[in-house]
C-alpha cells in the first residue's frame, strides 16, 4: 500500500510534459527575437508616416478659392454629435452666414467622424495627426481660432464630408428589371 502511494498519478507526467513543451516554445520565440533589430522608434524626434486612411484630430478648414473660412454656421455638426461636444453660433452676413463661435471639447470627443460626414461645405475635417497631448484639460477645449490653426499646421486626412457621402452613394442606378420586380411584377416560378 505504501508503494502505490509513492508513485505519481498518471496525469502528473502528462501535465509535466505539457509544461516543459510550453516553456520550450516560449523560449524558442524569445531566442529567435533576441538578436532581431528593435522596431521601436524615438517618437518625438522621428515620426512614422501615417497611413493614407488615418483620421486623427479635428480642425476647421478654409475655402481654397476665396480664402474665407468654410464654416457657414449651419450647426449640423452640433446636432449630429453623439456626446454633444460641439457648440456653434451663427453670424448672418450679407453674402453668406459664418460661424460666430465654434467650440469643440476634444477631451470628450469620440472621433466618430459624424460631424465630418454631415458638413455641407467640408469645413470640419480630420487631420493626419494625433499629438495634442497636454497635462491640462483646458488646452483641449478648442475654439474657432485654435481649430483653424490646427487646420493649417497638420496635413488633412483624405476623408472629407463630400468624399465620404460620395462613397455611400450607389455606384450605378438599379437595372430596369430589378425596378419591375420591386413594383409587384413578380414572375411565377416555372414548374
Amino acid at each position: 500500500m505504501a508503494d502505490s502511494d509513492a508513485r505519481p498519478a498518471p496525469g502528473f507526467w502528462r501535465d509535466t510534459g505539457q509544461l516543459v513543451s510550453a516553456v520550450g516554445r516560449a523560449m524558442n520565440v524569445t531566442l529567435r527575437n533576441l538578436f532581431r533589430a528593435p522596431v521601436t522608434i524615438p517618437y518625438p524626434d522621428v515620426q512614422r508616416p501615417y497611413p493614407d486612411r488615418f483620421r486623427g484630430i479635428l480642425a476647421l478648414a478654409y475655402e481654397k478659392e476665396t480664402g474665407e473660412e468654410a464654416c457657414i454656421g449651419c450647426r449640423l455638426c452640433e446636432y449630429i454629435c453623439p456626446p454633444q461636444v460641439i457648440k456653434v453660433e451663427m453670424l448672418k452676413a450679407e453674402k453668406r452666414n459664418y460661424a460666430k463661435t465654434f467650440t469643440l471639447e476634444l477631451y470628450s470627443c469620440e472621433f466618430c467622424e459624424l460631424c465630418v460626414q454631415v458638413c455641407p461645405t467640408d469645413a470640419i475635417i480630420m487631420m493626419k495627426s494625433f499629438d495634442l497631448a497636454t497635462a491640462d484639460r483646458r488646452d483641449l477645449l478648442l475654439d474657432k481660432d485654435r481649430l483653424h490653426a490646427i487646420g493649417r499646421e497638420f496635413e488633412p486626412s483624405w476623408a472629407t464630408g463630400n468624399r465620404l457621402r460620395d462613397m455611400q452613394a450607389p455606384p450605378k442606378p438599379a437595372r430596369a428589371e430589378a425596378r419591375g420586380d420591386a413594383k409587384g411584377d413578380v414572375k411565377e416560378p416555372a414548374e
